[in-house]
């Protein structure tokens, strides 16, 4: 019953830090009136924040939410920019049937952008609509003009592709107005960030000019090496072959386990996600037992359990960055497992049988401290005496685990 409410409280918990994550940054806004106010931002920085923007005054506990028609900028600084602008997006079909259905339909209205690289010379922008990146650039004080491309997809029947076409007019736009020779070659570029953003720095790069390039737009990833020691609480209850008889469950016990982990902290949505492999050495041993109130009955002379594995859980984590140094995260894990050969249950003196192993899962919370991270597991119970007729068990384990990270590559402020 302990280890149901546990697992309740842990689902519930991981619920609630989800949905607690609302995290401000310091930033500011700027009116119509070109005033710049400094206040708390929420969540900046995501695909989608510019259609959601929620700010808070400094000392104020109250929200508001953006209303495009009242300002012009806002950002955080050295991280992030946004303006508004008049941007044309192109609102024409993708899916056609011939190559009549190409021309251009331009819906123009106000947007948030992203500011991507800004200078005197040419500044990049961003802007996702429902989810597709669109990009946009000026030109010293031109107005906002869009990066041209589009994949089209023709049909020569409905919901049956032919073939898959193209219009790149991006790249001949780059080569027109920020050449650079054979030092900035437009005719090899993708249309996505990364590659944009690395075009803009060589053309100034190329012409020696001043230019801001907004620190948080393009980052790594993060791969990470953990070895961890950990604590176990580990209790057993087992059938006995006789329906009517009491379950027995063998005491429970603390051990000392030894693993590695291998994690990967994804860049994307300010380091939120990740995924993680472990392996895990786990013992359990004791030669005491209860059926019902009683310890060691002597019906149930020679019952003992010597168990060893090792396991290999494969899962995802949620981090919840609190500052710079400190994280809250939650797992939950795939866990196969092997259960080494000298491993036994014994019935009484003369009688002994090998387990079998299932699989289960384990959900975790947990506690980082720069490289340090301290962590609690919960594992869902599982039968490892399926073979032995008549004799299905239920190991129960709870694990406090200790680690450190060592980061092999990536982002260097990422732990």
């Amino acid at each position: 019953m302990i280890h149901k409410h546990l697992l309740t409280s842990i689902f519930l918990l991981i619920c609630f830090l989800s949905s607690a994550q609302l995290k401000f940054k310091e930033g500011y806004i700027v009116n119509n009136r070109h005033e710049r106010t400094d206040c708390l931002i929420r969540n900046a920085g995501n695909e989608e924040s510019t259609m959601h923007f929620v700010y808070k005054l400094q000392g104020s506990k109250e929200e508001h939410k953006i209303e495009l028609s009242k300002i012009e900028e806002f950002g955080i600084e050295n991280e992030l920019k946004c303006i508004r602008s008049m941007v044309s997006i192109d609102a024409s079909r993708d899916r056609i049937t011939n190559m009549r259905d190409t021309v251009r339909e331009w819906q123009e209205g106000h947007a948030f952008l992203k500011v991507l690289v800004e200078g005197e010379l040419a500044s990049l922008y961003e802007y996702h609509d429902y989810g597709k990146p669109l990009y946009f650039y000026t030109l010293k004080d031109s107005n906002m003009i869009p990066l041209i491309y589009k994949k089209y997809h023709v049909e020569i029947a409905a919901n049956f592709v032919e073939q898959i076409l193209y219009d790149n007019s991006f790249r001949e736009q780059l080569k027109e107005h920020l050449p650079c020779g054979s030092r900035n070659n437009s005719d090899r570029i993708s249309y996505t960030k990364k590659d944009l953003v690395r075009y803009f720095e060589n053309y100034y790069n190329c012409t020696n000019s001043a230019y801001s390039t907004y620190n948080t737009l393009i980052k790594k990833g993060a791969l990470l090496l953990k070895p961890a020691v950990s604590i176990n609480r580990i209790e057993m209850g087992i059938h006995d072959p006789i329906d009517s008889a009491p379950k027995v469950y063998f005491d429970q016990a603390n051990s000392i386990g030894f693993g590695i982990e291998t994690a990967y902290i994804f860049p994307y949505n300010r380091y939120k996600w990740g995924i993680f492999a472990e392996a895990n050495y786990l013992t359990y041993k004791t030669e005491t037992i209860f059926v019902g109130e009683e310890m060691n009955p002597p019906l149930y002379t020679g019952y003992a359990i010597d168990y060893k594995s090792i396991e290999f859980p494969i899962g995802l984590t949620y981090y919840i960055h609190l500052d710079k140094n400190n994280r809250l995260f939650a797992k939950a894990a795939y866990v196969p497992y092997m259960i080494l050969s000298e491993s036994y249950i014994a019935f009484s003196e003369s009688y002994r049988s090998n387990f079998s192993a299932s699989s289960h899962l384990f959900f975790g919370l947990g506690y980082n401290y720069r490289n340090l991270a301290l962590e609690c597991k919960y594992y869902t119970p599982t039968n490892i005496t399926q073979n032995i007729y008549k004799r299905g068990s239920d190991l129960h384990r709870i694990a406090f685990t200790i680690s450190y990270a060592f980061r092999l590559l990536g982002d260097r402020g990422v732990r």
